[in-house]
């Protein structure tokens, strides 16, 4: 097992943990990166919400070309906290199950914590006692808002280097939201989408059509920046 500070996309690992509440929203934090990484499967997701087969101590296995994505949930509803019989419940569940879904290796946030208001402490000590038992490779993540995030960088280059104008007209974006998500693209503070999100004006609906449409941008030589953007090699990037 390994104990990591930064941001859990930069992991190897076959398959990442995802924590979800039972009510279909992935509003904030590691959920919001998943919609928008996997929007077929928040699709399905809110599906399942709706017909009652999401709860605590279920765990439902996404698998993309990319990535598999374990969602878990630690809260009933995204309003109310998390507790911790409810992270034990989900890690029994993934105990005796990891194997016959095939799974690999695994990387998982720390459970119930910030959003959910476990204390940090009690979070990692719960998983610690339930994942030591696992013979597989596990990476636990201490969330790190200055670690570099793959999509956010990719994102900030291509909307960079499209003029304000072209970015409103294409997009059906204000011209104002587009120079103030240029704005906050320039403040260091910020590295990753959902930190975005902290930025007053910025909502997660219009960020997320924000990220549809340059996501969807078909010119050839900035596809290719798009496609080729490095993570800056510095102290900050969370490996």
């Amino acid at each position: 097992m390994e104990i990591i500070k930064g941001n859990i996309f930069a992991t190897k690992c076959q398959t990442i943990v995802n924590t979800i509440n039972c009510v279909g929203v992935m509003g904030a934090g590691i959920a919001y990166e998943c919609r928008l990484r996997y929007p077929k499967m928040f699709e399905r997701y809110s599906e399942l919400c709706k017909e009652k087969l999401i709860n605590i101590g279920t765990l439902w296995l996404y698998k993309s070309d990319e990535k598999w994505v374990l969602n878990f949930p630690t809260k009933y509803h995204w309003k109310y906290e998390s507790k911790p019989e409810y992270i034990e419940k989900g890690l029994q569940k993934f105990l005796d199950t990891y194997k016959e879904k095939g799974i690999t290796s695994i990387a998982f946030p720390l459970l119930g914590a910030s959003n959910g208001g476990i204390p940090e402490s009690v979070s990692i000590e719960i998983m610690k006692n339930y994942l030591g038992k696992c013979d597989i490779p596990v990476e636990i993540y201490y969330y790190d808002p200055y670690a570099y995030d793959d999509l956010f960088l990719k994102f900030k280059n291509l909307w960079n280097s499209i003029p304000e104008q072209e970015l409103s007209k294409k997009s059906g974006l204000r011209i104002d939201f587009v120079r103030k998500v240029k704005v906050a693209l320039e403040n260091d503070n910020i590295r990753s989408l959902s930190r975005l999100l902290t930025v007053k004006g910025i909502g997660d609906v219009t960020l997320e059509k924000s990220f549809r449409f340059i996501n969807n941008y078909k010119q050839t030589d900035q596809q290719l920046m798009f496609d080729n953007t490095q993570i800056p090699d510095d102290k900050n990037n969370g490996s």
